[in-house]
């Protein structure tokens, strides 16, 4: 892993911030400049620290957080975000446990196999397991994205075991984490749609229809900044059936309509047939 000094400097400067502004309550000074002009690593703390301060990732201003697994892990990564679990657990199978080394990979794989002991082998305390794991290891900080992914795990294995209490007290939290983060790539980006998406299911799954429409919104306003089509036509699925349960009619029927024109747009096969039998009810006439 090593510091990149010079990025540390152009964001500080992109923010107009001074090295002791920056360092204030984090560090010294004296730190900042070391890190800036020596590629000085101080504690992972302080490094953390600094990036919540800059609105930034690790990623973006450290080398050699990942290694040559990255590309396996980004088609896991993928495969969860469609829900494709049976094919998450063969490329999780395949990986060789003796190139995950450092944390980084780490905590990658405990979040993949979270998902995969939940979503492929229905294990539900399996899964609670590695997710423990990983929000042990994290930084709990409001930007750090394994955090917020860790928790909606974490409630999606309390809410299969039925313990509701411990499933909202997790996603109170993944959200806390959420509306504070700022994505800076593609990937980033996806994964917190996803993650809005997630937790809106399972506010519906709790009955808590207002939670829902906040989490989709929340997750709509970040698309359409985007520009982008990624999960909108499901995120106007489950909005359309969060208002049909506060009564909604209009607004039901408004959401489930573009969710249907939308999911010929994506091509969602499966959206299309959920949506085909209540073409002829009420509610969509």
């Amino acid at each position: 892993m090593r510091l990149l000094g010079s990025k540390v400097k152009q964001y500080r400067k992109q923010k107009n911030l001074s090295q002791q502004e920056l360092a204030d309550g984090i560090c010294t000074q004296a730190t900042v400049s070391l890190m800036e002009k020596k590629n000085k690593v101080p504690s992972i703390k302080i490094i953390l620290q600094i990036c919540r301060r800059l609105n930034i990732s690790l990623s973006d201003v450290l080398s050699g957080l990942g290694s040559g697994m990255d590309e396996q892990f980004e088609a896991i990564s993928v495969a969860i975000r469609r829900e494709d679990y049976l094919v998450a657990a063969s490329l999780l199978g395949k990986l060789e446990m003796t190139n995950v080394q450092n944390s980084f990979d780490r905590e990658r794989y405990h979040y993949y196999r979270g998902f995969v002991e939940l979503g492929a082998h229905r294990r539900p305390d399996e899964a609670i397991f590695h997710f423990n794991l990983l929000l042990h290891k994290t930084f709990k900080m409001p930007w750090d994205l394994y955090a917020i992914v860790g928790n909606v795990g974490m409630a999606s294995a309390y809410l299969s075991r039925h313990e509701l209490d411990k499933a909202r007290y997790y996603l109170n939290e993944a959200v806390s984490y959420l509306d504070d983060f700022e994505w800076h790539d593609e990937s980033t980006f996806k994964r917190l749609v996803w993650a809005r998406y997630q937790i809106a299911k399972m506010y519906l799954e709790l009955q808590l229809p207002q939670l829902v429409i906040e989490s989709v919104e929340a997750a709509l306003s970040a698309v359409k900044h985007q520009a982008s089509l990624y999960l909108i036509d499901v995120l106007y699925e489950v909005k359309g059936q969060a208002e049909q349960a506060l009564m909604s009619k209009a607004a039901a029927k408004r959401s489930l309509m573009i969710a249907k024109t939308l999911a010929l747009v994506t091509h969602n096969v499966a959206l299309q047939e959920r949506l085909a039998p209540a073409v002829g009810s009420t509610l969509l006439e």
